[in-house]
């Protein structure tokens, strides 16, 4: 499935949009692909999941232009795409079978894709593959999104549909016990603020774009459910959507949350 956003006459489909999340999150963390304090060399490996097949995987070429050419690149999805590096196409993170002594596995914005229970095996699958010593990192949006009625009323219908399947939208209130209960030590968390809406000039049209888009990529799942009481038609949910851009553009003061997670395993 492809989203057009339409912003200043161009079309952004969703590799471009994703391309440019990258760009933004990238830019928050200070231009760090890995914020654990770990130096890959040689032949070390990393594992990314969650590749992603729509962006192209962004993390992966980002570090392959980073790394030292002998370092192995790994990336996983449910979908497969050429990339310069190893793919695996996978259901779901766990189990990770075929993998096992990384030094470091990466996993971001998976917020929409998994259950309480699969976060739990997820993380308990990257303790697993990693070598003693080695870092897991994982980072995801939330668990703030801070503005007015619209955006508030938008989040209590994401967060009541999503835990109607299990799903966590402040998935980030929650990974850094879970990281502590699979047997991680040094478990650190690092939040950034990002801005949304063109009072912030172009980083936060950018991060309002990231932010509407996935809203958007929920639309079908939404109207599957019938609309889960609150959404008639399609037009109705793109409409819910793009009057809460709307807001953040208009409340200067808008923004929402990232945080980064990362820990050890033990030598």
């Amino acid at each position: 499935m492809v989203f057009i956003l339409v912003r200043q006459n161009r079309l952004l489909t969703l590799v471009g949009r994703l391309l440019v999340q990258h760009q933004l999150f990238t830019h928050l963390l200070s231009g760090r692909l890995i914020l654990a304090p770990i130096i890959l060399s040689d032949k070390d490996e990393a594992l990314d999941i969650g590749t992603g097949a729509a962006n192209i995987g962004a993390w992966l070429c980002d570090a392959r232009t980073h790394l030292p050419e002998s370092v192995q690149l790994y990336g996983i999805d449910i979908e497969s795409t050429p990339l310069p590096a190893l793919q695996y196409s996978l259901s779901q993170c766990a189990p990770l079978s075929r993998l096992r002594d990384l030094p470091t596995v990466l996993l971001r914005l998976l917020i929409l894709a998994y259950t309480r229970e699969e976060w739990h095996r997820c993380i308990e699958e990257m303790y697993r593959v990693l070598i003693p010593g080695g870092y897991a990192q994982l980072i995801e949006v939330g668990p703030e999104w801070i503005s007015g009625p619209k955006t508030a009323a938008h989040l209590l219908f994401m967060d009541e549909f999503l835990a109607n399947k299990g799903m966590l939208m402040r998935c980030g209130v929650y990974i850094m016990d879970m990281m502590k209960v699979a047997g991680f030590l040094d478990v650190k968390c690092e939040e950034v603020v990002i801005k949304l809406g063109v009072w912030a000039g172009e980083g936060g049209i950018q991060g309002r774009d990231a932010g509407i888009g996935a809203w958007k990529g929920m639309r079908d799942s939404v109207m599957k459910e019938g609309g889960f009481g609150r959404f008639t038609s399609t037009e109705d949910f793109e409409k819910a959507a793009d009057e809460v851009a709307e807001e953040w553009d208009n409340l200067e003061g808008s923004y929402m949350t990232m945080r980064a997670f990362y820990g050890r395993k033990p030598l």
